[in-house]
């Protein structure tokens, strides 16, 4: 049943979502604002875009309410439904897709949200405080042991390396020769030994191919929209994920598969 108050007084806003995300390539600068204006309303009714449970708001009250001509919020809320940012259900309500995943945790609610104990929240972090300080703790011992063992010079590390196969064969090299080719034909050149740590996490990980043919779907999206734009890469580059982002939270399954559009 819909709500008649809200219990929401805000939402939570996810900066690197909103400037790195692909709302900000997909969309025009009307459009995201159409889709916070959508992000605000939906946040009343627990993602709902809705005049009653089974009941949507007419295209005409939606537009007089956010002040939004009727065809502009009308082709937006299509866009977004074509991306999957919205859900068009059977009553013919909206809902913003995957907004449960992007609410605030049960104890960071206790921080922010009126009428929420914070009793609780304060005995939580004084338990976090006593864990940080036996750890802490722990490791200053367990220092003070290592100094006293004895001062033998350990084996020298041998380097990291990556196995992967390429053209039937199996290759193995290390893991900074791997980056160093890997870097090479990434688009943007920013922090180069922050994406070189996250690049080792990956093949750690044994996600070194996937990283590799998610750079080159990457490469052929880019390569799609420039085409499709009619622009050179240096005016698409703002657009471009910076390295460590493109190497974090699997962003390069994204790209996955994505295969070159050639115009005819």
């Amino acid at each position: 049943m819909k709500k008649r108050t809200s219990d929401k007084f805000w939402f939570p806003f996810w900066v690197d979502k909103w400037i790195f995300g692909s709302i900000r390539i997909e969309c025009t600068t009307a459009e995201r604002g159409i889709w916070v204006d959508l992000l605000s309303l939906a946040s009343k009714d627990d993602g709902h875009i809705r005049a009653n449970e089974e009941t949507p708001y007419p295209l005409q009250q939606l537009s007089g309410m956010l002040i939004i001509p009727e065809k502009e919020l009308d082709d937006a809320i299509n866009k977004f439904i074509k991306n999957k940012k919205l859900t068009r259900l059977k009553s013919g309500t909206l809902y913003v897709s995957k907004w449960d995943k992007y609410q605030f945790s049960d104890r960071h609610k206790r921080r922010v949200e009126p009428g929420m104990s914070a009793k609780t929240d304060m005995a939580s972090e004084k338990k976090d405080a006593i864990i940080y300080n036996n750890k802490v703790n722990n490791k200053t011992i367990k220092n003070i042991k290592d100094s006293c063992v004895s001062k033998k010079k350990s084996p020298k590390k041998k380097p990291e390396t990556v196995t992967f196969t390429k053209k039937g064969t199996e290759i193995t090299i290390p893991v900074d020769d791997a980056f160093d080719i890997w870097y090479k034909d990434y688009p943007k050149k920013v922090n180069p030994k922050v994406a070189l740590d996250k690049f080792k996490a990956r093949c750690r990980q044994g996600q070194f191919d996937e990283v590799d043919r998610g750079l080159t779907g990457y490469l052929n999206y880019i390569r799609n929209e420039l085409d499709r734009r009619g622009i050179e890469l240096k005016e698409f580059m703002p657009y471009v994920l910076y390295p460590q982002t493109f190497l974090n939270k699997e962003r390069w399954k994204e790209y996955i598969g994505v295969k070159r559009i050639v115009n005819l």
